[in-house]
């Protein structure tokens, strides 16, 4: 992953949640539709050890309790997976900044 400055951290955080009040839903959402909008899907990436591929986002599973819900597929079967779950294989550097910056969120 990328190894953001805090300067950094914080851009791409007022990027994502520019309209956002305090509430913490709210800035979820937010940062879902930024990283829909940012990220080159499909991304590959392993789970438990398990090459899958992350075809998206589902906003209607992604909650504050789960975070954000990735779509996977592996062997033709589509499942759903938290975010933070995933590791990521040979990312551009803009979604390993952008998928840093929400891993670094998840842990405040």
């Amino acid at each position: 992953m990328a190894n953001l400055s805090e300067d950094r951290y914080r851009e791409l955080l007022d990027q994502a949640t520019v309209d956002c009040y305090n509430n913490e839903e709210e800035q979820l959402m937010s940062i879902l539709y930024t990283l829909e909008e940012q990220l080159d899907f499909p991304l590959n990436a392993q789970i438990l050890g398990e090459q899958v591929e992350l075809l998206g986002l589902d906003d209607r599973a992604s909650n504050l309790r789960r975070g954000i819900v990735a779509r996977v597929r592996k062997g033709g079967v589509e499942y759903r997976v938290g975010l933070s779950e995933l590791a990521f294989v040979g990312l551009d550097p803009a979604s390993a900044e952008w998928l840093e910056m929400y891993r670094r969120w998840t842990e405040l």
